[in-house]
């Protein structure tokens, strides 16, 4: 099946890029651009796509407000955070609203490319940069995970495989580069994660690695 993107980006250049970019993967297919919050806003409804690149900075408002708009009129869409700005206060507020991904431009085409694919396969994306602004944040806000766990508060520690597959998440590999790894299949390696999501009270693998840290699994 076709992953019909939905591009957002006001720079003609960079936009120019990223449609030869999409051109290059059969697995996926240009459904439309709008260069500013207004015409995104007037196409997001009836648009028939499955992701959707956003830039923050456009010439007549914030990125985040499609970001909003998207995640209310279409929940099952995915966004994807394309951006210059990579500091904290912007990289959180946009997962805090909606976004499933976050890149930088700096990132090269073939990360884009890549990363755009696994968001619709496995649900989240980030650059690395911003993989540490999230997990900081986190740790910030729940200091207490380890105390949590020692007093019987967290549920059921993880068996050994799932622990295998949370140290190789950790390391960014994706669903189908760890099930060859372990031996097991893509369907195995969900059902572990979804456990793993299920036992730490956690609801995507970032929060999932952040946790076990904090509890010293990892």
């Amino acid at each position: 099946m076709t992953i019909q993107v939905f591009l957002v980006e006001d720079d003609p250049e960079f936009g120019r890029q990223l449609v030869d970019l999409i051109r290059t993967n059969p697995l996926l297919q240009l459904c439309g651009w709008a260069d500013t919050v207004a015409l995104a806003l007037d196409n997001i409804r009836n648009s028939q796509a499955d992701v959707f690149l956003v830039d923050l900075g456009l010439p007549d408002g914030s990125g985040q407000t499609v970001i909003q708009h998207i995640a209310r009129v279409r929940p099952a869409a995915r966004v994807m955070v394309l951006s210059t700005l990579g500091d904290p206060k912007h990289i959180l507020s946009s997962l805090e609203m909606g976004a499933h991904g976050y890149l930088l431009k700096s990132e090269t085409p073939e990360r884009i490319l890549h990363d755009i694919i696994t968001l619709v396969n496995e649900g989240g994306v980030l650059s690395g940069h911003a993989s540490k602004i999230v997990i900081q944040e986190m740790a910030q806000r729940h200091p207490q995970s380890s105390e949590r766990y020692a007093s019987g508060t967290v549920p059921a520690a993880l068996t050994p495989k799932e622990l295998k597959v949370l140290s190789l998440v950790q390391t960014g590999l994706p669903a189908k580069n760890i099930a060859p790894q372990l031996n097991i299949s893509i369907f195995t390696v969900n059902q572990h994660l979804r456990s793993i999501y299920r036992k730490l009270n956690v609801r995507n693998k970032m929060e999932a690695v952040q946790s076990a840290l904090n509890l010293g699994l990892l």
